[in-house]
């Protein structure tokens, strides 16, 4: 008997203090920890989406780097096809007309000359 007064006395002595201020239910604690559980995965998630962009944002300004020296190294080609076609101009027996006329020249020379054999 004396053992269930003091179990008695200690239960009603260490008792749940009362709630000052705001106190929550059981359901209210579980779905504010829900709660904070998703938003830190929805945070992880865009942490990662975060790093994710910023790599790609560094491999396109690598990439436009690039893309600006291959613009620059065509235009330097076509500058010297442009000089190369300057530079090699045709010589005075690589003219068409001439190679046009000295065939039906020689065409008509030589049709000319099997006429007058007999």
């Amino acid at each position: 008997m004396y053992k269930l007064f003091f179990t008695l006395l200690l239960s009603l002595t260490f008792t749940q203090e009362p709630c000052e201020g705001t106190c929550f239910s059981e359901e209210e604690v579980i779905n504010m920890t829900n709660n904070i559980k998703e938003l830190q995965f929805k945070r992880e998630t865009c942490e990662s989406i975060y790093l994710n962009l910023e790599s790609q944002i560094k491999d396109y300004v690598e990439q436009e780097k690039l893309n600006q020296l291959l613009i620059e190294d065509y235009k330097k080609q076509l500058e010297m096809s442009e000089e190369m076609i300057d530079l090699v101009k045709p010589k005075w027996h690589e003219n068409k007309y001439l190679w046009f006329f000295g065939g039906i020249i020689i065409t008509s020379g030589s049709v000319y000359l099997a006429g007058q054999i007999k």
